[in-house]
């Protein structure tokens, strides 16, 4: 009787082992190629951007000393309607406590002219390409700011939209 209670007490050492085990490849699996802390920061297409620039030109500062995230205004832009590249300053102000992404679209349409990778503060990108440009005449632009926390997880915060006018010639 002994040698049946110790034989079945191995075997439920066993499967709680193969139990365990099991748990740790499903584990293994789910979380293969990303790192611990990883929320899916990549999978919602969140990077840095390489071709942002440090910013060293300052900024009308209209906040009256009040903290918070500081916004960029834009005055109205011209672009040829033939132009593949537009030169204007996407900027992060510095000491802003948040990455900026950019996305740039002709208001009343899902056109998207241009969507920035995370800008980090006191950065700039200066010059980039444009996509879907509309005939030439004069259209309301809209410029979204997304702001994304700089911890790990990149946590979406508030965000802006500078509304200005885009001239194409």
């Amino acid at each position: 009787m002994k040698n049946r209670a110790t034989g079945n007490k191995w075997i439920t050492v066993a499967v709680a082992a193969l139990a365990v085990a099991a748990v740790l490849c499903v584990i293994w699996f789910f979380r293969q190629g990303k790192p611990y802390g990883d929320s899916g920061v990549a999978d919602r297409g969140l990077v840095i951007a390489d071709d942002a620039s440090a910013w060293t030109q300052n900024l009308e500062d209209r906040s009256e000393g009040e903290p918070g995230i500081k916004i960029p205004g834009y005055g109205e832009l011209t672009i040829s309607e033939n132009a593949e590249s537009f030169s204007m300053s996407l900027v992060n102000p510095e000491n802003n406590p948040c990455y900026f992404k950019y996305t740039l679209e002709v208001a009343g349409t899902s056109d998207v002219l241009y969507e920035s990778d995370l800008i980090e503060p006191g950065k700039a990108v200066t010059r980039f390409e444009v996509a879907n440009l509309p005939d030439a005449g004069d259209y309301d632009l809209h410029i979204n700011i997304s702001t994304y926390s700089m911890d790990d997880e990149m946590t979406s915060m508030n965000g802006a939209q500078v509304k200005t006018v885009l001239h194409v010639v």
